[in-house]
C-alpha cells in the first residue's frame, strides 16, 4: 500500500546527506508527513489510553512502511547532527514499522562513521555516546528484520561486526546470537571477533524483572546527582499541534 506522491517525491534510504541550510519543520506536510507527525507525537502521549494510542498510529504508519520510510530517511538528513532526541524517534520509527525497506536506512545509519566527539565535558554530556546509542537502536531494526527470517538482515548484522565500535559489535553478535540458529555462521561470528573481546559472546541477555533490585538507589548519590534525577528527561519536539495525537484517515479520493 503506498501513499499517492510524485515520482519526484522518491528518495533513495542510504542518503544521509545531512545539508547546511536545515529546515525547521524536517518533516514534509504531506500525508506520510502527516502520518509520521502522528506517530512521533503518539511516542510522547501520556494517560490510560497511551499504549493504546501508541499502538494503533502505529499499525496505521505500517500500511504505508515504504513511504514513511522516505520521509524518515529525508527528515533525519534534514535534521540538526545535535537534535538527538528527534533523530532517535525516527531511527526507532523506522525500527517498529518491522518492514524489509527499512534495512537500507537502518544499515546505512549503523555503517556510517561516528563522528568525532564535540562536547567539551564528554563525561557529563558526550556526542559520540549519543551517535552510538542511534546506532544501536538501528541494530536493534535490524535484528527484528533477522528474526522474521530476512536473509539480507542476517547478513547485515555480520557487516557490523567488522565496525570499531565496541558497542555496536555488542548489540550485533546479541542480535546474532537471538536470531541465527546456523552453527557454522556462529563459528564464522566467534572468528571475527578480536580475542581480546571474545567476552562479548558470553553475555546473556535476562529480563529485567530477573535483574536484583537496588531498594536504595539514590541512598549513596551525591547531593547534585540526586538533583539531575529530578528533572524531566528531554522531549521529542512538538513541531505542530499541542492537542493528544489522533490517527490520520487517509483522504477518500
Amino acid at each position: 500500500m503506498s501513499c499517492e506522491r510524485n515520482s519526484e517525491e522518491k528518495l533513495e534510504l542510504t542518503d544521509s546527506a545531512r545539508g547546511k541550510d536545515v529546515p525547521s519543520d524536517p518533516i514534509r506536510d504531506n500525508y506520510a508527513g502527516r502520518l509520521l507527525k502522528n506517530f512521533l507525537l503518539a511516542m510522547n502521549s501520556v494517560g490510560d489510553d497511551a499504549q493504546e494510542i501508541y499502538k494503533e498510529t502505529l499499525e496505521e504508519l505500517k500500511k504505508y512502511a515504504e513511504d514513511i520510510l522516505v520521509e524518515i530517511a529525508r527528515a533525519e538528513g534534514a535534521t540538526e547532527q545535535s537534535d538527538y532526541p528527534f533523530r532517535w524517534a525516527l531511527v526507532h520509527t523506522a525500527s517498529e514499522l518491522r518492514h524489509p525497506v527499512a534495512l537500507g536506512f537502518l544499515r546505512s545509519l549503523v555503517l556510517s562513521p561516528i563522528p568525532p566527539e564535540k562536547s567539551k565535558d564528554p563525561h557529563s554530556f558526550s556526542t559520540v555516546a549519543e551517535e552510538t546509542i542511534l546506532r544501536t537502536t538501528a541494530v536493534e531494526g535490524v535484528e527484528y528484520l533477522s528474526e522474521m527470517g530476512i536473509e539480507e538482515a542476517k547478513k547485515t548484522l555480520f557487516e557490523f561486526l567488522q565496525l570499531p565500535s565496541i558497542s555496536i559489535r555488542r548489540a550485533s553478535i546479541q542480535a546474532i546470537l537471538a536470531t541465527v540458529h546456523d552453527d557454522s555462521k556462529l563459528k564464522e561470528m566467534k572468528s571475527l571477533n578480536p580475542r581480546e573481546q571474545q567476552f562479548l559472546l558470553s553475555i546473556k541477555r535476562v529480563d529485567v524483572k530477573d535483574v536484583p533490585q537496588i531498594k536504595e538507589p539514590q541512598k549513596d548519590l551525591k547531593e547534585e546527582a540526586r538533583d539531575a534525577i529530578k528533572k524531566e528527561p528531554p522531549k521529542i519536539r512538538e513541531r505542530e499541534s499541542k492537542t493528544p495525537p489522533k490517527t490520520y484517515r487517509r483522504n477518500p479520493e
